[in-house]
């Protein structure tokens, strides 16, 4: 119990609203912040880019800094945004050589292998649906092995369209179809699951803590999972359904 942080405390369990497994057929999830820690993002896009940059360009660093941030505000919730192409020229930097200097802190969420197991055990389809690049994705994939305990895999980029944009879910059924209102979406970013219920996917989930190590984040529009295992409840038996207490 953090006393001086109290909004860290996870709420009573009574307070969380239960996943209806009989009515799931299948799980979409997000990758960064979701499955893997959002700590190696942050500290990427937050300290190393910024820095190296700005490093790059030491004539007129605060200059430099500027305009760093205006892209990254032109740019935040559009496909370009996580494109390691358009980053490359815009900043002249080796963005992926870049994360591989921070791959100490590329990691599973908690109860990630527990969840994605229990869901195939209860014959759930497990659908990764990211709009991280697929060299980005390649690169995680070779650290975890994440998408070994997943059944489909779909980049943003394969689609031309961030999840931000109601159109990705729409161009998803090309590649993996699914029954919207047979759906749950676990997703750290707030637009991508307003995106999603605007389209009719039926359970919609977001995470209090993507960055392990960061503040939690407040959501009045969508339920929150304090972790993954939040998730567990109602996946033990062979049905999906929770058994009666």
């Amino acid at each position: 119990m953090d006393l001086q942080n109290p909004e860290k405390n996870p709420r009573p369990p009574a307070a969380r609203a239960a996943i209806a497994w009989d009515r799931i057929d299948t799980v979409l999830f997000d990758m960064d912040g979701t499955l893997l820690d959002l700590h190696f993002d942050n500290r990427f896009w937050r300290e190393l880019i910024p820095q190296e940059y700005i490093r790059c360009q030491p004539d007129d660093p605060e200059c430099a800094r500027r305009r760093l941030e205006d892209e990254m505000q032109r740019v935040r919730g559009k496909l370009e945004w996580y494109c390691v192409d358009h980053w490359t020229r815009f900043t002249g930097l080796d963005i992926l050589g870049l994360k591989r200097e921070l791959a100490h802190h590329i990691a599973l969420k908690p109860h990630a292998g527990q969840v994605l197991g229990a869901l195939q055990r209860a014959g759930r389809r497990r659908v990764l649906v990211t709009n991280a690049h697929p060299q980005v994705y390649a690169f995680k994939h070779q650290l975890t092995r994440i998408g070994d305990r997943l059944d489909t895999i779909v980049s943003a980029h394969d689609l031309d369209c961030a999840k931000e944009d109601g159109s990705f879910w729409e161009r998803l059924q090309r590649v993996a179809p699914y029954a919207p209102e047979r759906t749950l979406l676990v997703d750290d970013n707030l637009l991508a699951l307003a995106s999603a219920a605007g389209v009719g996917i039926a359970q919609l989930r977001g995470m209090r803590y993507p960055d392990e190590r960061g503040e939690p984040m407040h959501s009045e529009d969508f339920e929150l999972l304090e972790s993954l295992a939040d998730l567990l409840p109602g996946l033990s038996d062979p049905g999906g359904v929770a058994a009666a207490t």
